[in-house]
């Protein structure tokens, strides 16, 4: 298969997907796809803002970041062969089609807040991680009244002070991510059809989570 057409010139309104960024920003992974908005040059360097599909606004750089358009992401999808899409600088955790498998999840609910929040709940060994979903939507008080006779050395206190400092936040995420869901399906938004579909996705997060370590989060 061609090489692939790495930084192509950008205009506005046209459909990339990102294949590295050159700063460890999580919210726009390998494989993300956005809308260019508009296109300026800041210290001789041409920036294209972008409007993310998971709702981050980071901008491109050129020289510094890497992306393909969407168009030639499925063309060559189109002519699959062995070769990988998508090469990343980072962790290589992002297959060549995760976000294809989870574009809702990745739509409705924020990558870098529950990604960033569960690699915290990992390091405080506080649960076992593919028992974790609960700690999606439980919230700081649950979660502190559950944990709060446990015994901890000091990193692992640190970071469960991190994990209850985002608690409420992650929960609220996942609030509104439910309802943005059924309100985009047409579905009656109830106190009961938002809990459901939260925990039905919070056990998806975790699937995906899962993909990111490799399959292991048995620690």
């Amino acid at each position: 298969m061609s090489r692939l057409n790495l930084n192509p010139e950008l205009s506005k309104g046209d459909r990339i997907m990102c294949i590295s960024m050159d700063d460890d920003h999580d919210s726009v992974p390998p494989g993300m796809p956005g809308t260019v908005t508009n296109v300026i040059t800041v210290f001789g360097y041409k920036q294209y803002n972008v409007n993310w599909d998971n709702g981050s606004k980071l901008a491109l750089i050129d020289g510094v970041d890497k992306w393909i358009t969407e168009e030639d992401f499925l063309n060559r999808r189109r002519k699959k062969t062995d070769e990988s899409v998508f090469v990343t600088t980072k962790k290589n955790f992002l297959s060549e089609n995760f976000y294809q498998r989870n574009l809702k999840l990745l739509k409705n609910f924020k990558f870098g807040i529950w990604y960033n929040y569960l690699n915290k709940l990992r390091h405080t060994g506080v649960t076992n991680m593919i028992g974790a979903a609960p700690y999606l939507y439980m919230g700081r008080q649950r979660i502190e009244d559950q944990h709060r006779y446990d015994e901890m050395g000091e990193e692992q206190r640190e970071s469960f002070q991190d994990v209850l400092d985002m608690a409420d936040e992650v929960r609220d995420m996942m609030i509104r991510g439910g309802m943005k869901h059924l309100e985009d399906e047409n579905r009656e938004v109830t106190p009961e059809s938002v809990k459901s579909l939260i925990r039905y996705y919070s056990g998806q997060i975790i699937l995906a989570y899962a993909q990111m370590k490799g399959g292991n989060l048995t620690n």
